[in-house]
């Protein structure tokens, strides 16, 4: 993908769930403004190394994968949902910052 689409799509994407937090936040509206940032970064960094993230999810077999995707995906959502009910900012800056590591691996992973 050419950079400025890349860049174009991450602005879109990170304005998107800015606004969209923003309209179900009744607290935590300090916490809103580290949503745009972090999900262009998150956006930028998945759509620069998309085909290193398909290949891993394909190319590993094998059950200690699964069960390592399993463990992660269960902390993740339970993490997650406690964070929604304490507030919705809170909520979608914990699921980015999840993206986030993810993206991190995947890149150096990719660099290798």
């Amino acid at each position: 993908m050419r950079p400025a689409l890349r860049y174009v799509s991450s602005l879109g994407v990170g304005a998107i769930v800015t606004v969209l937090a923003a309209e179900f936040a009744t607290t935590d509206h300090l916490l809103l403004f580290s949503l745009f940032p972090l999900y262009v970064s998150v956006t930028s960094m998945i759509l620069a190394h998309k085909q290193q993230w398909v290949s891993l999810s394909r190319d590993t077999p094998g059950w200690s994968a699964r069960k390592r995707g399993a463990i992660i995906g269960g902390m993740g959502a339970f993490t997650g949902s406690l964070l929604l009910q304490a507030s919705v900012p809170s909520g979608v800056a914990g699921f980015g910052l999840l993206l986030l590591g993810m993206a991190g691996v995947v890149a150096d992973v990719d660099e290798l």
